[in-house]
């Protein structure tokens, strides 16, 4: 995908096509909804498509109200000018916590995607670095959403600089103490030295985000990593991601920067199933509306028991990410178990 373009440029050229191209779709969406609808009726496969499409006007609907919220906090903010102020944080973390739970009932309710969390997470207060497995579309919205509606908490999430595409994530995002990141090697790095400084300035509620894989799962990417890593001498680590059938290696850099930069903080791993089954249109069209709830399951380390050497992190990581396979393989299968927990 095209590098986004710059600020200025996303603002004003980005940002007014995207309502735009919203509203038409958002007209539009009656006819549109009519041919999901014969779509379905010629598939004889239930409401799939006239649902998903459903969900994809609601998805339209709160990008145009988020857009114009955002930019109604602008203006409050004395166009910009007291936008660092904590009770600019305050009312943008308290918009962010507004979006994401009114995504999560559109999931909820036309697509019944349900989370059942096996055991939770970072109630207690004191700064947490979060690392999440990362495979499929939404894993990155759950989490956020969990972060901030159930455990109170403000997320600071490192992601790719290719969401900026996408104007709330931008704006939310560049507003908001977040990090946008891209591939680059060169930039490795930066980006280290960047994830530091946002795990440092945390406060006691809190919680730096990060996703150590840096891809949604595939096993052409795993082979693809195994490889990597014989490559550049680490066969040890090559073998033990030999095993791994549900996650890709996780990369150490980010983690340790952070880690390093933080040490009082607790560390919390989270896994969660079923969202790798949605990687394409095609699989979302398949697999939805959700037959299966999503599993989620969070632990807590202690910052005592959290290591600060790097091959010894390394090796900590390694445990984990097996740790969190075996658990994707314990409660993947599919069951009868009644979706009952929060939406998405």
């Amino acid at each position: 995908m095209i590098k986004p373009p710059p600020r200025i440029v996303r603002r004003l050229v980005v940002a007014p096509l995207v309502i735009v191209l919203c509203l038409v779709l958002i007209v539009l969406s009656p006819v549109i909804l009519v041919v999901a609808a014969v779509v379905d009726l010629i598939r004889r496969d239930g409401a799939r498509l006239f649902l998903l499409t459903l969900f994809g006007v609601a998805y339209l609907v709160l990008e145009v109200v988020g857009i114009m919220a955002l930019f109604g906090l602008w203006i409050l903010s004395g166009f910009g000018l007291w936008m660092r102020a904590r009770w600019m944080d305050t009312a943008h973390y308290g918009f962010m916590r507004f979006w994401l739970r009114a995504l999560s009932v559109a999931a909820k309710t036309l697509l019944r995607v349900r989370i059942v969390v096996v055991d939770d997470g970072p109630h207690q207060p004191g700064p947490v670095l979060v690392c999440c497995r990362h495979a499929g579309l939404g894993n990155s919205l759950m989490l956020v959403g969990k972060m901030l509606s159930s455990f109170r908490r403000r997320p600071r999430v490192v992601m790719l600089a290719l969401l900026q595409w996408e104007p709330v994530f931008d704006i939310l995002g560049n507003r908001l103490p977040n990090l946008f990141i891209d591939r680059d090697p060169a930039k490795s790095e930066t980006n280290r030295a960047a994830a530091a400084r946002l795990a440092a300035e945390m406060g006691d509620l809190d919680a730096f985000v990060i996703f150590p894989e840096g891809h949604d799962f595939t096993e052409k990417l795993r082979d693809q990593a195994i490889a990597r890593l014989r490559s550049e001498g680490h066969h040890e680590h090559a073998e033990r991601a030999e095993d791994l059938t549900n996650v890709l290696p996780p990369k150490h850099g980010g983690v340790l920067a952070a880690i390093l930069a933080a040490p009082e903080a607790d560390v919390v791993f989270v896994a969660h199933t079923v969202l790798e089954e949605v990687g394409t249109f095609a699989d979302i069209v398949r697999t939805l509306p959700a037959r299966r709830p999503v599993h989620a399951r969070y632990w807590r380390v202690p910052a005592a028991e959290v290591p600060h050497d790097e091959e010894l992190l390394i090796d900590w990581l390694f445990e984990w990410w097996k740790r969190i396979d075996t658990w994707i393989d314990d409660h993947d299968a599919p069951t009868n178990e009644p979706a009952s927990a929060e939406g998405v």
